[in-house]
């Protein structure tokens, strides 16, 4: 999944990858890879909740588009604000949760 976003003047694109989830990982886990900080690309995880993934799919259901593509939106919600916050760091970890789909 790709996502682009924008925090006040910069654009940022982040490239989003499904991975592995261990048995004791209550969370989705996905690698993400987030340009436009700086020269090089920022990667990092993005532990998205059960709810977020389930609200995803309902409102692919009943607003189009492909669940895949209301969480790239959301998570595109999440790096924006974290962005806001902080400079992202290498091995940056945060969770993804259905608010962040609730309110797009």
């Amino acid at each position: 999944m790709t996502a682009d976003f924008q925090v006040r003047d910069k654009r940022y694109h982040a490239e989003i990858r499904p991975g592995d989830k261990t048995e004791d990982e209550k969370f989705q886990l996905y690698s993400v890879a987030v340009g436009g900080q700086n020269a090089g690309a920022v990667e990092g995880t993005l532990k998205v909740t059960p709810q977020a993934l389930e609200l995803a799919g309902k409102r692919a259901s009943q607003e189009g588009g492909s669940a895949e593509d209301w969480l790239a939106r959301g998570c595109a919600k999440s790096l924006a604000a974290e962005v806001l916050i902080r400079k992202l760091k290498p091995q940056f970890s945060f969770i993804v949760d259905h608010r962040w789909i609730q309110e797009l």
